[in-house]
Formats: structure tokens, C-alpha cells, sequence
């Protein structure tokens, strides 16, 4: 049987604005064995699926430096210190599409990648959605708002349009709620 490991010492080795990295020596119950493995501590993480009264989803094309690309993914960001996952979902909403919506429903959780990174990702369905106002983005943030009907979604999964795993894992969740 797997258990749960022991946690014999924890570094940070290294800090920066959206992460830390820590070694992490650690004791398994079940075998004795011990390592020294590498973990990022990331702020958590928050995405919303948000859909208009004619059935399309507000969607976000931005560049992306870690893959290079400019992306097509539903709106989201971190959580900050303090702040709970559905007044950051809400927030986020507005900064970077200027939109609202009437009904809130979380629709799903992951764990981004368990292997390394220690934080999780919610996701919530955003129901009539409407336009509010204007975009409030970071200074370094450039996103255009785009509009997809719902039913499209599948075929730019499968095509590779969509290609950021939170937002697949997002949408998964919402065909099984």
C-alpha cells in the first residue's frame, strides 16, 4: 500500500514574483527510502467558463511566453493572498473581458501537475454572461476578447486550437457536471 511520505527538511532555493522553489527531502513509511526532490509553490490558480444568453463562450487570445504562442483559452489568473476562489474568479472576469454574469456555479478542481507543483486550479461555469464596462489589464497583459459558440469547442480541442490543459480540463468538467 502507497502512503504518504515524510516531509524530513524543506529549502526554498529559489523565489520569484509568481513562484517559489523548494528542495524537499523526504522519508517513505513504507519502504525507508529518502530523496531530495524539487517542488514550485505557486499561487492558486482560478478559470471560468463564462457564456453568454445566446450559448457562446467569452474567450481570451494572448501571448503566451512559456509556449511562444498566442493562445485561445477562457479567462482566468491567480488567487491572491487572502482572497477566496470565487471573489478571484469574479475579479478576474471583469479585468481581462470586462464581463459579468448572473449565476456562478464551480463546475470542477484539478491539481495543474501533482508530480511538482503545489496548488490547484477551480473552475466555474459563469451563466448570462454581459459585457461590463472596460478591461482592466496587468501593465504587461494584452488580450483580445473573442466570442465561440459553445458547440464549436470540441472541434478546436481536437483540432489543436485549444491546446492549454486547464482549459480542456475545464471543459471536461463541464460536459460531466
Amino acid at each position: 500500500m502507497v502512503s504518504k511520505w515524510v516531509t524530513e527538511e524543506r529549502v526554498e532555493v529559489a523565489k520569484s514574483f509568481i513562484f517559489k522553489h523548494f528542495q524537499v527531502r523526504r522519508k517513505s513509511p513504507d519502504s525507508g527510502a529518502v530523496g531530495t526532490f524539487d517542488t514550485i509553490k505557486c499561487f492558486d490558480w482560478v478559470n471560468m467558463i463564462p457564456l453568454t444568453a445566446e450559448g457562446e463562450v467569452v474567450m481570451v487570445k494572448q501571448y503566451r511566453h512559456g509556449s511562444d504562442s498566442v493562445t485561445l483559452e477562457i479567462p482566468g489568473g491567480a488567487v491572491d493572498p487572502g482572497e477566496d476562489f470565487l471573489t478571484a474568479a469574479k475579479r478576474e472576469l471583469q479585468e481581462e473581458c470586462a464581463y459579468t454574469g448572473e449565476q456562478w456555479t464551480k463546475v470542477g478542481q484539478v491539481q495543474p501537475n501533482p508530480a511538482f507543483i503545489e496548488n490547484t486550479c477551480e473552475t466555474y461555469l459563469v451563466e448570462n454572461c454581459r459585457p461590463n464596462g472596460t478591461q482592466d489589464l496587468d501593465p504587461m497583459e494584452e488580450i483580445d476578447v473573442v466570442k465561440v459558440p459553445l458547440k464549436e469547442i470540441p472541434k478546436l480541442i481536437a483540432d489543436g486550437t485549444i491546446q492549454h490543459s486547464l482549459v480542456i480540463a475545464a471543459f471536461y468538467h463541464l460536459a460531466n457536471k
